[in-house]
């Protein structure tokens, strides 16, 4: 199990070029384009997804909190539990034998840039070095059914008693008066809600598979 701290905002798309060329002057980025597939529930606080052969169950532990990181980065702060599970079957098997039309299928290409414990330094010396959280910066486009919009994530990883520290210590540093563009608490929420939001995601199964209401 891991525990994370993270704020995520989502735009919409395109994604502006100046945001993707901030984002690579950050330091040594890892781009990688992949499909996951998403069990949306109507709690926003549960997030079930499909990934590399894994099922992923992550749980809102706290939050959202309201946290300002500077003049331009204002969002929601979220605690998550997390686990990985490997699968006995490849997710495929599930989206193509899915008779409820709940799974959904988001395709990535995902932007992501890691800060070990001892490089973080380098952003601020406000960073806490016991006990290490790793920071992890993030930004993807995605695309479920027809809708598309990019999405910036920044997130502590760790040991509980480091999180909030690591992340409101960075978040300053890393969302500074560079940035491009304006991240506000509006558009601050996780996947489940962004999901939630689209009219072609339905967190209601199909008729073919209810029982006959009378």
């Amino acid at each position: 199990m891991t525990f994370t701290l993270e704020a995520r905002w989502f735009g919409s798309a395109p994604l502006p070029d100046a945001l993707r060329q901030w984002f690579a002057a950050l330091g040594a980025v890892e781009t990688s384009t992949q499909t996951d597939l998403y069990l949306p529930a109507e709690d926003p606080a549960f997030n079930l997804k499909m990934r590399d052969g894994q099922l992923q169950i992550k749980r809102r532990l706290a939050g959202p909190l309201s946290t300002a990181f500077s003049d331009a980065a204002s969002g929601r702060c979220e605690q998550w539990g997390k686990w990985t599970l490997d699968l006995a079957d490849p997710p495929v098997a599930v989206w193509d034998d899915d008779p409820t039309d709940l799974w959904v299928a988001v395709e990535k290409t995902r932007h992501q840039l890691s800060f070990a414990p001892e490089e973080q330094s380098a952003l601020s010396e406000r960073l806490p070095t016991t006990p290490a959280a790793t920071l992890d910066a993030e930004l993807t486009t995605v695309e479920a059914a027809t809708d598309t919009a990019w999405t910036f994530c920044l997130e502590a990883e760790g040991p509980v008693a480091s999180l909030v520290d690591t992340l409101t210590a960075a978040g300053p540093a890393v969302l500074d008066e560079t940035l491009p563009v304006a991240l506000a608490p509006n558009q601050s929420f996780g996947y489940v809600r962004w999901l939630q939001q689209r009219p072609s995601v339905t967190t209601r199964p199909a008729s073919g598979v209810q029982i006959p209401r009378n």
